[in-house]
């Protein structure tokens, strides 16, 4: 009998590379030392997904969200529930520069690392692990953080690395090296009033006229929107019924006549600046195109996949600070002269917390690896 040939021989005949994972190791504690509180790597745990550039680049994050973050968490939070956007701005732009200036910036936007747009030099040997770092802590302080931080730019600058902007190189290379440093923001614009998840039938329009599109409609809850200098905007370049085949991406500049922004009061995450845009008019060159006429449908997919993962991410993290803060909460109140973590009904509560919790830290950090 021949035998089958193993996985890795498979992908190897197909001719696909297989990354290699560390070898199994354990790394010293790190982080508040709270059970089920942080992923199994930081508790002395085994890992073979981890490497000692992670290690360091975990203690890079840490400190950055502790030096930076944690000391403006609280006032931020309160002066965008109150509608302080002036404040607000100076404190995103306090963020993304001393994020920029910490190289922590190009850690957002996927791989490979986007070195021709930032003179910051990637960790060593620069995976999708380093940037579930990046995503993890950063998500630890707040997830109106976490979104003002990466939400625009994880999403909105993707698309003008991976497809480009043939027509104007100088203005893909400006938009990427601005932003990455942390000098300009940009935002993502594809979710509409009467489209959210049936991106195919979006109704922005950008009407051919020549040397230029003439771009009218709006974008809603948009993150970073009212701060934002760039965005990254889906529309209907086809006739109307073209559904997915006549959709393309266009980059906006805020300084182009006819692009007004508006805070929109949400539940929550206020600090990322969730906003209504509303384009009147607006000439944008046709050279702005990111990638090619009305393909635009395929490439959102495609950063799709790098956003879902994004936010599975910052998911896992916020179960966590849940399940940390419960469990803290358990060890002090008493109540029938027991600590609540004493009581078996609380112990049922918080194992299964964790279990959720594990679990999905497992499923994501597999998805990673892959």
């Amino acid at each position: 009998a021949i035998e089958a040939p193993t996985c890795r021989q498979w992908l190897a005949f197909r001719g696909r590379p297989l990354p290699h994972p560390h070898p199994m190791t354990k790394y010293d504690t790190f982080g508040e030392g709270v059970p089920l509180g942080d992923p199994c790597w930081y508790q002395g745990m085994n890992t073979a997904f981890y490497g000692p550039s992670h290690v360091a680049w975990r203690a890079q994050i840490r400190a950055f969200t502790e030096e930076v973050v944690d000391d403006i968490v609280t006032d931020w939070d309160l002066c965008a529930v109150r509608g302080e956007h002036e404040e607000c701005k100076k404190y995103i732009e306090l963020v993304y520069s001393e994020s920029g200036k910490r190289g922590i910036l190009p850690a957002v936007v996927g791989k490979p690392w986007p070195e021709e747009y930032t003179d910051v030099k990637a960790p060593e040997g620069y995976d999708y692990f380093h940037e579930l770092i990046n995503i993890d802590e950063t998500m630890r302080p707040g997830g109106g953080i976490a979104w003002a931080l990466m939400g625009g730019l994880g999403i909105g600058l993707p698309p003008v690395l991976n497809f480009g902007i043939p027509g104007n190189r100088e203005l893909q290379k400006r938009c990427a090296v601005e932003c990455l440093s942390g000098q300009k923001i940009i935002c993502l614009g594809i979710t509409e009033g009467t489209a959210g998840s049936d991106v195919a039938n979006l109704s922005t329009t950008a009407v051919d006229k020549a040397d230029h599109f003439l771009v009218n409609g709006s974008k809603m809850w948009i993150t970073n929107g009212i701060y934002a200098d760039y965005f990254t905007v889906a529309v209907r370049t086809g006739p109307p019924g073209s559904a997915h085949k006549g959709l393309s991406m266009l980059l906006i500049e805020r300084s182009m006549p006819g692009v007004t922004t508006q805070k929109m009061d949400c539940m929550g995450v206020w600090t990322s600046g969730t906003t209504f845009i509303t384009f009147s008019n607006v000439k944008v060159p046709k050279e702005n195109i990111i990638g090619k006429l009305n393909e635009g449908f395929k490439q959102i997919m495609y950063n799709f996949n790098h956003e879902r993962w994004l936010l599975a991410g910052q998911a896992a993290r916020m179960a966590r600070t849940c399940l940390e803060e419960a469990l803290r909460y358990a060890r002090m109140r008493k109540t029938f002269g027991k600590f609540l973590i004493e009581h078996q009904v609380f112990q049922h509560k918080i194992a299964e917390m964790g279990r959720a919790c594990e679990a999905t830290q497992a499923w994501l950090e597999n998805i990673t690896y892959q």
